[in-house]
């Protein structure tokens, strides 16, 4: 593995380049301005943001040509939310999504739902949200595409996968939800069901390729969340869940069967947060259950395993250091995937099946609204990378490290 300097200006990307630092000029000819929604009378609000991103890897691709250099990681979002009256809000949200070979930019509908809420008291508030429904997973899944909410430039892919995102993000159904305020605490409370989106990363993520038939939701998901804040509110513990069926029809050019993947997917969360630094633990299994593929699929029965351990430190109010450690493996029975590799026949190298890594990175909020990231990650594995950008696993190169840059305005 080769170590590199580089410079973001010198791998044949000059209308990306225009494109981007256009952005990010105006983003800042905007900064001058207070930050503001746009708001009538109280009862209407939009918001927005835009997020652009670089990555430059040692070896591999993670969203783009990324070993030459990569602008292909774009976020831009705008949503509104209406007050129907004093016990529904009406909320949603337009999403564009660039990254990479796995999405394409394409507009889609995030979020958008009815929020009825049924009580609103000083000691406790629950109501029903009905519609296409962010997933409460994890401390960071419901609002992990808005650059400002989540604590690095990238998730950590062990546990907040990017190449399967689609099934986990959303649902669409109705959730019973309630907050609950006391002298020992507050707890958030969530439980539903609805339906998930399944897409070609989805397909490739959990059957390793895109074939001719189609993979689709064949019953509703439950999902659930439990979260515990001490009165203080120092420590945040949480559970999460997700329990998804998913149905493959197969054409009868495909060499499998028509099958179902039963997966469960659940995360434990714990944070600190003190008054200049935090700590943050997350911790996930997902059992995936293969049933009646045929014997190229069925014998893939697993436990996936991530975890991660992340602290971070305010040098000073606009400047943030943060530091992270993850591991993951795609079978926690078979952590340096020695036999995950012998069932392929040597063809997929054991690398593929786990992954480890180490992060460090650096947030400016140049003001409230514009914000500047820059980080660096050493990888060793590539389970997390989209087989959709690394189609050959051979090719694949086991230790590599990783630079990203990123800009994001918000209004």
């Amino acid at each position: 593995m080769t170590r590199f300097m580089f410079s973001v200006f010198d791998n044949g990307h000059r209308p990306a380049r225009i494109a981007v630092w256009g952005a990010v000029a105006l983003a800042l000819s905007l900064t001058g301005a207070p930050g503001y929604a746009i708001d009538w009378g109280g009862d209407l609000q939009i918001h927005g943001f835009a997020t652009q991103g670089y990555v430059k890897t040692t070896d591999n691709r993670f969203f783009g040509d990324s070993d030459e250099g990569s602008f292909d990681f774009t976020e831009l979002g705008i949503n509104a939310s209406y007050k129907a009256t004093p016990s529904v809000l009406l909320s949603g949200q337009l999403l564009s999504r660039r990254a990479g070979d796995m999405y394409d930019g394409s507009p889609t509908v995030d979020y958008a739902l009815v929020d009825w809420n049924l009580s609103n008291k000083d000691e406790q508030s629950y109501g029903i949200l009905a519609g296409r429904i962010k997933n409460t997973l994890g401390f960071y899944n419901d609002t992990r595409d808005v650059a400002f909410t989540r604590p690095s430039i990238f998730l950590p892919q062990q546990i907040y996968f990017d190449r399967v995102r689609n099934l986990l993000l959303s649902a669409d159904g109705a959730q019973l939800y309630g907050r609950f305020y006391g002298d020992y605490g507050d707890w958030l409370l969530n439980a539903g069901l609805g339906k998930g989106s399944v897409d070609e990363n989805v397909e490739i993520g959990y059957l390793g390729f895109d074939f001719g038939g189609s993979l689709d939701s064949t019953k509703p998901a439950f999902i659930a969340r439990a979260e515990y804040q001490t009165p203080d509110g120092a420590w945040r513990f949480g559970l999460s869940a997700a329990k998804a069926t998913l149905g493959f029809d197969a054409k009868p050019t495909d060499p499998i069967g028509s099958g179902e993947l039963d997966i469960l997917y659940w995360v434990a969360s714990m944070q600190y947060n003190a008054e200049r630094w935090s700590l943050t633990a997350e911790y996930m299994q997902e059992p995936v259950d293969f049933k009646d593929f045929g014997p190229m699929v069925d014998n893939r029965d697993s436990t996936v395993l991530g975890y991660y351990l992340q602290g971070s430190y305010l040098v000073r109010n606009d400047l943030e250091f943060i530091v992270r450690y993850a591991e993951g493996y795609s079978d926690k029975d078979d952590r340096d995937g020695e036999r995950q590799s012998a069932m392929t026949g040597g063809l997929v190298p054991p690398y593929s099946f786990y992954q480890k890594d180490w992060m460090i990175g650096l947030r400016w909020d140049v003001t409230p609204n514009f914000m500047l990231r820059a980080e660096y990650q050493w990888n060793d594995g590539t389970w997390t990378l989209s087989r959709r950008e690394n189609p050959v696993p051979s090719d694949l190169v086991k230790d590599w490290d990783m630079f990203s840059l990123l800009a994001s305005y918000r209004f």
